[in-house]
């Protein structure tokens, strides 16, 4: 009896206890995770649920996509053990209707848990990109996008976010969400509804940040380099001149007043076969390869201009769609031209104009770039594309908004300096979209071409977006290019290097244990005939050094081709079959080479350029 009342005792304390210790629910969603407890890859979600939310059957759901991405990926696939409380502990019924929504059986439902996996690493068909999923390195590394963590209830966007991590006492949290509370090992971050939380990822590492002023903003660069190969010191030496060189261009105001650089680097490449970045309002999440700062450089820096230029777009000019973007049934807007292709061009043109680059290097960006285009569907406008960028046979046409899109950006950027006479640019056009939306003011999809003529005063440009941009006629670029002292060759022979020696060309494919080799001998140029010296089936192993497999070829080739010139090193490693048809291991040591090449969609400067010709190409390509 005595034994049974101090069990009644205990049961009574420790129920106080819980009931003392359980969260007050508030007008927030309130999320907790515990990066200490990391279980097969996956870590418990906590969430008290918001008070407004006490209908019965409620509908919990995880995006299908996020902005700034164009393609599904179903972020709810990565969620499992999905479970629902009351206050008192007890169980609801819960159903899982898709990959992405949750049917939760009950009314006053307190409390969520659930299991987030590692999307970097799950076996899926279609691997997520990167930058806008989630990694978990227990006690390493932990990148964590908010989509790929945190859930909403069925039109409850708009409520406001409070997340709670606790972490190892010495890791450090970088994402541009503001602080608001925790302790030496916690911090809780408030966003102020689900769209600014996605747009706010975070990585927590063992600290290496590098900070500085640019303009009136802050600048945070944080890297997670696992074998210490780069820091934010070598990245910040390398970004920095360029970012000086972008607040100038931009007028030398900034539209946010923070921006962080988020950089994981990987030894051994990803699983999606990709690199890149997802850009973010104030953030921009990196997924690279880990080489040697002289390596990656270059890529980091065209990378990093193009994703920090997207604060003026999408942030400040975008349409309704995007918005209010629908995370579970999404409706794109047909601006891709704007978003991806302007910036895009931008990215480039910047780094002519402040001497970043040389013009040459300019004009060669823009010929890989028309030549890209190429390889693509013809027929498609732009805006048909980007409007049904999620579906067949779109979908497959998305990444020439990075080439053709940044072609037109460029002939429109070319057609305003015609038509002002030198006075007014793509750069103005920008500012001048930005004062007339502006962050919280989109524009309807229909009106844009429109406004554009309103503040330009430019009636012309009517004919270049109904054939270039809403149309399919290809641009005559002589047209364009002529009164800027420059001339396009459909064809043409130029000196340059061949940094894959015609591999390129649809020399590669797959064998049976998914080695790349040697297929078509006869499509490769005299670098890869003579100066690599590739036989018939040979396999490749390495490349720079560097492992030359399905998941690394994309990040390999595309770090070395950045910062490959005349000169260099290269150190390729074959297998080939001996005179008795046995495979042997050799090592291809060779300086990389300039090559006379034919090459197409060619732009050169003209030999004897008349004085307005020269009055032009300063104005488009040199710092005013």
């Amino acid at each position: 009896m005595k034994f049974l009342a101090l069990l009644l005792s205990f049961l009574f304390i420790f129920n106080a206890v819980l009931t003392a210790q359980q969260a007050e629910q508030t007008e927030a969603y309130q999320y907790t995770i515990d990066l200490n407890k990391v279980q097969e890859d996956q870590l418990l979600v906590e969430l008290i649920i918001p008070t407004s939310i006490s209908d019965k059957d409620l509908t919990f759901q995880f995006p299908k996509i996020i902005p700034g991405t164009y393609e599904i990926s179903d972020y709810g696939q990565f969620v499992s053990s999905l479970k629902a409380y009351d206050k008192k502990g007890r169980e609801f019924k819960v159903e899982r209707i898709d990959q992405n929504t949750w049917k939760i059986d009950g009314k006053k439902v307190y409390k969520i848990t659930y299991l987030i996996q590692d999307s970097w690493d799950a076996e899926i068909r279609e691997a997520v990109f990167e930058p806008g999923g989630t990694n978990i390195e227990a006690l390493k590394n932990y990148v964590l996008s908010a989509n790929g963590c945190f859930g909403f209830f069925e039109n409850k966007e708009k409520l406001p976010y409070v997340v709670t991590y606790n972490r190892p006492s010495n890791f450090y949290a970088t994402t541009s969400l503001k602080r608001i509370g925790g302790d030496f090992d916690s911090d809780i971050f408030k966003a102020q509804d689900y769209h600014e939380l996605v747009d706010a990822p975070i990585m927590y590492c063992k600290p290496d940040t590098v900070n500085f002023k640019l303009g009136y903003g802050d600048i945070q660069i944080s890297v997670y380099s696992p074998n210490g190969v780069v820091t934010a010191k070598d990245v910040a030496e390398k970004v920095r001149p360029m970012l000086e060189a972008q607040n100038q261009y931009l007028g030398n105001i900034l539209p946010v007043d923070r921006y962080s650089f988020i950089i994981y680097l990987s030894p051994t490449g990803y699983q999606s076969g990709a690199i890149g970045a997802l850009e973010h309002a104030r953030s921009s999440l990196f997924c690279l390869v880990e080489e040697k700062p002289e390596k990656i450089s270059k890529m980091i820096v065209d990378i990093a201009s193009h994703e920090f230029f997207h604060m003026v777009t999408p942030l400040y000019i975008h349409s309704e769609e995007i918005h209010d973007f629908d995370f579970v049934n999404p409706k794109m807007s047909k601006h891709l031209w704007l978003y991806e292709g302007v910036i895009e061009y931008m990215a480039q043109h910047m780094q002519t104009k402040y001497g970043l680059v040389s013009d040459k290097d300019f004009l060669v960006s823009i010929r890989d770039k028309v030549r890209n285009s190429t390889r693509f569907k013809q027929g498609i406008s732009l805006t048909e594309m980007s409007k049904n960028c999620l579906i067949e046979p779109y979908s497959k046409q998305y990444q020439n908004i990075y080439y053709k899109g940044a072609i037109v950006a460029m002939c429109l950027d070319l057609e305003l300096l015609k038509l002002s006479k030198g006075k007014y640019d793509i750069q103005m056009l920008l500012r001048d979209l930005s004062g007339f939306y502006g962050q919280d003011a989109p524009f309807k999809d229909e009106e844009l071409f429109q406004k554009i003529i309103e503040i330009t005063g430019f009636k012309e440009l009517q004919s270049f977006f109904d054939r270039y941009i809403d149309g399919t006629d290809i641009p005559a670029y002589n047209d364009f290019v002529k009164p800027f002292g420059l001339e396009y060759f459909e064809e043409a022979a130029v000196d340059e290097v061949s940094p894959l020696g015609g591999i390129e060309n649809g020399v590669l494919k797959k064998d049976s244990l998914e080695r790349f080799f040697i297929s078509q001998y006869e499509k490769l140029d005299k670098f890869g005939k003579e100066g690599i010296g590739f036989k018939q089936d040979d396999v490749i192993l390495k490349w720079d050094r560097k492992p030359f497999t399905l998941s690394t070829a994309s990040a390999v080739l595309f770090s070395y081709m950045g910062v490959v010139k005349a000169g260099d090193d290269l150190s390729i490693t074959v297998l080939r079959k001996n005179d008795a048809g046995e495979e042997e291991e050799l090592e291809l040591n060779l300086k990389v080479t300039t090559i006379p090449i034919n090459k197409k969609h060619v732009f050169k400067f003209t030999e004897n350029p008349t004085e307005e010709q020269l009055r032009m190409r300063n104005r488009w390509l040199t710092r005013q």
